[in-house]
């Protein structure tokens, strides 16, 4: 394994000092860190996790009769949660030092994952009682019970262990390469299609609501009278499906580029498997969409290649926020154009989602690095001084 790929001599664990006392044990309490394998093999559980998630959720979409909670496919689900839990808890014992307290043992970037395994099993029980209470919830409303909902932000915590102790590695400088950056990377992706799948309903991959065939069938379905009211609906659903995508999608991109410069292949990692997971959600009712989705993050891809953004470099990391999502579905839109003879919104529309997911982006980048302050360097002086 190259020598960039940091390990230590017990899974992780913080290296042995001369030090004894209240002072070796503040400094095992904030140098206890995973190792690069250590973080990946929470990467791979948090897979498994999110991925029996999706599982679940394909069961529930493609065959909607189903009323248990005892299913092969929860069980995928929850058998995920039981391996991050039981790694994550021999990660935290293997650490544990005769005289210092258990949180020393925690290591960095792990405690909020800690917290959330409590969370997502409390919430799992709540669960099994609500299910039995009211029933196997159907369409939206599975996506917004409150067990459901506990659920997600105890795992989001969990899956998110391996960003936060890569982001903590003070030997991750803003120029490295793709292997060392991995467990990031890859933990940005499971959070993101985890994200992903709590908003399918308005996720573009999940549904086609800008193809002319939706619009044909609309005319079909509705009467006149009705007909102008469901599609101004579907429009403003839509749009705002365009915009939360693009959050979920390149936010943690931004996200990453506010520490790293990050290596090519990235936006392909973190944003790539979302469209695949959220259309494999429909059992690939409409493929088209996943490959058009992979092909708008290539264009990303390109584009952060040529304009090489920065948190160093403030005004090209909000060129790049306002026009990544341009790229993104522009190729999205002309894609889908292309293969069925034109789209079902019109043109004010389409034009209105390239714009909108850029500016909401160009917010975050804005909010991300905001404006320095004037004086505020010079406060700090001038009270140094009267000190």
């Amino acid at each position: 394994m190259p020598s960039s790929f940091p390990t230590s001599p017990v899974a992780g664990a913080a290296p042995r000092t001369g030090t004894s006392g209240p002072g070796r044990a503040a400094g095992l309490a904030t140098t206890a860190r995973m190792s690069w394998r250590a973080d990946l093999v929470t990467v791979v559980l948090s897979a498994w996790l999110i991925g029996g998630l999706f599982v679940d959720g394909w069961a529930h979409v493609t065959r909607p009769q189903l009323e248990t909670f005892f299913t092969p496919w929860h069980a995928v689900f929850y058998s995920g949660f039981a391996a991050s839990a039981l790694w994550i808890g021999w990660s935290v014992w293997s650490r544990r030092r005769p005289g210092l307290a258990w949180r020393a043992a925690v290591p960095v970037g792990y405690g909020p994952a800690v917290a959330g395994l409590v969370l997502f099993a409390v919430s799992g029980l709540g669960d099994l009682a609500w299910h039995l209470a009211f029933g196997i919830e159907q369409d939206v409303a599975a996506l917004l019970s409150p067990s459901h909902l506990g659920l997600f932000m105890g795992g989001l915590l969990v899956v998110t262990a391996p960003l936060r102790s890569v982001w903590a590695d003070p030997s991750r400088g803003r120029h490295t390469g793709l292997g060392p950056l991995l467990p990031a990377l890859l933990s940005a992706a499971v959070a993101g299609c985890g994200t992903g799948f709590f908003f399918m309903y308005l996720h573009p991959a999940f549904e086609n609501d800008a193809s002319i065939a939706q619009a044909r069938f609309l005319g079909r379905f509705f009467a006149q009278s009705q007909r102008g009211y469901v599609q101004d609906q579907g429009i403003a659903l839509g749009v705002a499906g365009f915009i939360i995508a693009t959050v979920l999608l390149l936010g943690p991109v931004l996200y990453l580029l506010r520490r790293w410069d990050l290596p090519a292949g990235s936006v392909l990692l973190v944003a790539g498997p979302q469209f695949v997971l959220i259309q494999a959600l429909t059992g690939f009712v409409d493929p088209g969409l996943a490959v058009l989705g992979l092909a708008g993050t290539l264009a990303v891809e390109l584009l952060l290649r040529w304009l090489r953004p920065s948190a160093t470099s403030p005004t090209r990391l909000r060129i790049f926020s306002a026009t990544a999502p341009v790229a993104l579905w522009g190729v999205w839109f002309a894609g889908i154009a292309l293969h069925d003879g034109g789209l079902g919104w019109e043109p004010e529309v389409v034009g209105a989602v390239l714009v909108w997911p850029g500016l909401t982006l160009l917010a975050l980048a804005v909010l991300m690095l905001p404006s320095p302050v004037p004086g505020e360097q010079a406060e700090p002086a001038r009270d140094q001084a009267a000190g």
